[in-house]
């Protein structure tokens, strides 16, 4: 696949009549032979009756996050612009989740969450950047898939529990305020490697 030719559609269909919609990954290929349909974990709340599958075209948006995660994880030695991709490959398919959770998933609120203002040294953020998120009940690991002026848009990398209660569970998508958005050292989990002492 050519990242920046090939059209992509996400096929959405209610597949076992549970009332939530599946979303899969479909790309078209050339006449006469058959798409190809990679399914994801990301699922949502039908409001449409039956489950007939309907196929929505990437979009910008979609396509610049792809590009964006992709770029993150691409050899800094490519050379060539066009992008030739194994959709059977891990981390692509970890990236069109990313993706597919950003566009199907809504926020969740995150008013109770949010911890005590830290004043530290702030680095500078980019899509695609590991943080960590500075909530009441420690700061969790996430990754930055958005961002405006005031607000950075992140996918959890793990659960946010309360003691042994999960409140919010990975792979939700929240939005929080610049301030509560700190370098990945702050993690929890974080292993410290890469780590600068000084």
């Amino acid at each position: 696949m050519i990242a920046e030719m090939q059209p992509l559609y996400w096929r959405i269909q209610d597949t076992d009549n549970s009332g939530l919609d599946a979303v899969s990954l479909l790309m078209p290929a050339n006449e006469g032979e058959p798409a190809t349909v990679v399914p994801t974990d990301v699922s949502f709340c039908s409001r449409r009756s039956g489950n007939q599958a309907v196929d929505v075209r990437w979009s910008d948006d979609d396509s610049d996050l792809f590009l964006s995660l992709l770029e993150r994880v691409s050899s800094e030695d490519a050379e060539d612009d066009s992008i030739v991709l194994d959709i059977n490959d891990g981390i692509v398919q970890g990236i069109v989740q990313l993706v597919a959770l950003t566009r199907f998933k809504t926020p969740w609120p995150t008013d109770e969450l949010v911890g005590d203002d830290i004043n530290t040294e702030r680095d500078e953020t980019e899509i695609g950047d590991l943080v960590a998120l500075n909530t009441r009940y420690g700061f969790v690991m996430g990754i930055v898939v958005g961002m405006d002026s005031i607000d950075m848009t992140c996918i959890l990398l793990e659960d946010i529990s309360d003691g042994d209660v999960c409140l919010v569970p990975d792979h939700s998508v929240l939005v929080f305020d610049r301030t509560n958005v700190l370098p990945i050292a702050f993690a929890d989990t974080d292993t410290g490697e890469g780590a600068t002492f000084h």
